[in-house]
């Protein structure tokens, strides 16, 4: 077949679509598997949203734990920055008592 740069036309294709043959084991098999993954898929999504679940219930009791922390904290500071005023107060006045 020598190459030319004139344009051709398509050959002619058919105009309906060829009967079926009867034999759809291929088709089944194909819908069959579909099926089987699909209820793979499904089961994997259920265990993801399950994961989730405990996660997010897990992270809630670490986030109540870090502002447990954080109020503890702030007391025990709160604490010593009272003693240290009280203990100041105490020093200052037995001093300006002493140099009188």
């Amino acid at each position: 077949m020598v190459r030319t740069n004139q344009p051709t036309t398509p050959e002619a294709f058919p105009t309906q679509s060829p009967l079926p043959s009867g034999d759809y084991t291929y088709t089944v098999e194909i819908v069959i598997k579909m099926q089987q993954t699909m209820g793979a898929l499904t089961e994997a999504v259920n265990s993801l949203k399950e994961d989730s679940r405990e996660y997010r219930t897990e992270l809630k009791t670490i986030g109540k734990e870090i502002h447990g922390a954080k109020v503890g904290a702030r007391w025990v500071i709160g604490v010593c920055v009272g003693f240290g005023a009280m203990v100041g107060w105490a020093i200052t006045t037995y001093l300006s008592a002493v140099h009188k």
